[in-house]
């Protein structure tokens, strides 16, 4: 049975360019490559975690792959964290975006959730507009009641409602999920896969759910 290697000491430099995973991860958590700002934010993680929370750690063979490209030589300024004696001083590092960034991460089901929770809360904004609308419309008139109700009865009208009924269970669903973490509970990385994909399916059997019902009702 093999044993993975323990990480590098702290202040110590790999001896050569191409790093395995574990040793680039040391040196990432120790802050030797700059890939990650001082922060007691726990989503300024390395880069790379989503991938070991999703059980798909990338090979050594990527690792030092991408390790490669971003000790680019060229004229900015820092010195890299590697150097190897044999192929002459530290190459310079280019800048990269600084992590968290949603344009270096594959997406995971834990960034798409997070994603998700804030595009349902904008469109749960833009569905109360739309139910002050349809208050002030019931105020003014059958006449402005009816438009507005012909509106939403179109099919573009109920996609948009269906669509509003979505973001409503799946904010609630992770609200509630988010009050769980805020008990120090289901922080673990299978907890935290199990709750997400709670989170997708109760949020479409309720939506389902309430429009059934809804569309019994009417007959």
């Amino acid at each position: 049975m093999s044993v993975e290697p323990d990480p590098p000491p702290r202040g110590s430099v790999p001896s050569s360019t191409t790093p395995t995973a574990q040793e680039l991860k040391g040196a990432i958590d120790a802050g030797r490559t700059g890939d990650k700002l001082a922060s007691d934010d726990l989503a300024a993680a390395p880069l790379g975690t989503d991938d070991e929370a999703a059980g798909t750690p990338d090979t050594p063979y990527r690792v030092a792959t991408a390790l490669r490209q971003e000790l680019e030589i060229g004229s900015h300024t820092g010195q890299s964290a590697y150097k190897n004696p044999q192929i002459g001083p530290p190459a310079i590092r280019r800048p990269r975006p600084r992590s968290p960034n949603i344009q270096i991460y594959r997406p995971q089901l834990t960034s798409v959730l997070s994603i998700l929770n804030r595009l349902t809360g904008v469109v749960l904004s833009a569905g109360a507009v739309v139910l002050v609308v349809w208050l002030i419309a019931g105020a003014s008139g059958p006449e402005a009641f009816g438009l507005i109700e012909g509106a939403l009865a179109a099919w573009w009208g109920q996609i948009m409602l269906i669509g509003v009924t979505f973001a409503f269970f799946f904010h609630l669903c992770g609200g509630i999920r988010h009050l769980m973490w805020d008990t120090v509970r289901g922080f673990s990385l299978r907890s935290i896969y199990i709750s997400g994909w709670a989170v997708v399916a109760a949020s479409t059997v309720l939506t389902l759910a309430a429009w059934f019902l809804s569309l019994s009702i009417k007959g």
